[in-house]
């Protein structure tokens, strides 16, 4: 008999690790709470309802009699886990669920560690925040909502002084019902986002990028470059920072994603996610740059099953380049349909339609759509990407 795999969450994003995971044969549930989720058309069942709903999923799981559970973003971390511990599957503790969802208390952890991450207080007023300002006794300061949940860069601005300090407070406050926000400070430097895979007690470092944002005051990836520029000795403490910032999680099975930032003093944390990195990361950047079939690993770690490479192959250049047109009503778009047939676009998509809105760029949802390219090398993945991005046209 196939084993069972739930996925919480059906969406575009997801549809790739959806058929990853029947590739290899097993029995695939999935749940999202959009009835049209793509992703439903690629499961072998599938039912509507939202992934941090831990009840009702408790009830998918039995009802399928499921073998294992797998989070493909922060909304259901907290419900694998407890259905994970409610079954008896393969999964973190809901504890370190909880520690993994959210920013402050990941840097709590950290902190109690000693693992170098950004100096941060956390406050629920303008009044505490005030306070935190003068105590944190430098500028700039990043402004971020303690709930990591729907990542995105929800809610996250940068600030320059006192002035700035209150509308950025309440954009931070707007997206979730906890009201905590996160002050730290500014870390300069070349940002990172880090793809793991914990098996059998070992942190496995898959890949490392280098990203670009858009441009102040928010923080929003406008692109993920693989291969970091980094090697040697410095690669390596990004290395050892990621897998002292997973264990001291207390993350001791799956992926995790990690954020981190290599300072003039080192490479120093900013987040984690205890689940793959979003998007087009797990499939078809990851298996691409590193021939490692991240999401498929997963599930087989998930079901009990030992996995089959968590050692980079090779290492080769991709670019995950969001498209930040400017803001109006579109009318049409252009060349994307081109751009789908060139060699070497691993990926590509636009997330807008005729007639809507397109958004200045406060967070990841506000972007129109994206390209990933890939390559022998970083420069000609960079390369490719900027061809392509210059070839789509946003008509208002």
């Amino acid at each position: 008999m196939k084993k069972r795999i739930l996925i919480l969450g059906a969406s575009r994003y997801y549809v790739r690790s959806i058929l990853a995971a029947r590739k290899l044969g097993y029995h695939v549930i999935v749940t999202d709470k959009n009835p049209a989720a793509d992703g439903f058309r690629f499961a072998d069942h599938y039912e509507v309802m939202d992934i941090s709903n831990i009840e009702d999923t408790i009830g998918v799981a039995k009802k399928y009699a499921v073998d294992g559970v797998v989070a493909v973003n922060d909304f259901g971390v907290m419900t694998a886990a407890v259905v994970a511990k409610e079954m008896g599957l393969i999964g973190i503790s809901p504890k370190v669920a909880e520690f993994a969802t959210s920013k402050a208390w990941m840097r709590r952890k950290w902190e109690e560690a000693v693992v170098p991450s950004a100096r941060f207080r956390v406050v629920k007023s303008i009044d505490e925040a005030y306070v935190a300002v003068e105590d944190l006794d430098t500028w700039p300061l990043i402004l971020k909502p303690a709930d990591s949940r729907g990542g995105g860069s929800r809610g996250v601005s940068k600030i320059h002084n006192r002035c700035e300090l209150k509308p950025a407070l309440e954009f931070a406050q707007s997206f979730y019902e906890d009201k905590s926000v996160v002050i730290e400070e500014f870390l300069s430097g070349i940002e990172h986002s880090v793809e793991t895979i914990t098996y059998a007690g070992e942190t496995y470092v898959l890949a490392v990028s280098d990203k670009e944002k858009t441009p102040p005051p928010y923080r929003v990836d406008k692109s993920v470059i693989y291969p970091t520029i980094f090697t040697g000795p410095e690669l390596q403490k990004v290395h050892e920072t990621t897998k002292q910032a997973v264990q001291s999680i207390g993350i001791d099975t799956g992926a995790a994603h990690v954020e981190i930032c290599t300072t003039p003093d080192g490479p120093k944390l900013f987040e984690i996610g205890a689940r793959c990195g979003g998007g087009g990361i797990p499939d078809p950047i990851v298996p691409f740059v590193t021939g490692i079939e991240m999401f498929k690993e997963v599930v087989r770690i998930a079901l009990g099953e030992r996995p089959h490479r968590l050692i980079p192959l090779h290492t080769r250049g991709c670019v995950y380049r969001f498209l930040t047109p400017k803001p109006g009503i579109l009318k049409k778009v252009t060349g994307i349909d081109d751009v789908k047939t060139w060699k070497n676009i691993l990926d590509c998509g636009v997330l807008v339609n005729e007639g809507d809105e397109v958004r200045s760029v406060k967070m990841g949802g506000d972007r129109s759509g994206f390209v990933i390219t890939g390559s022998d090398t970083r420069q000609s993945a960079i390369a490719l990407a900027d061809k392509a991005e210059d070839y789509i046209h946003f008509y208002y």
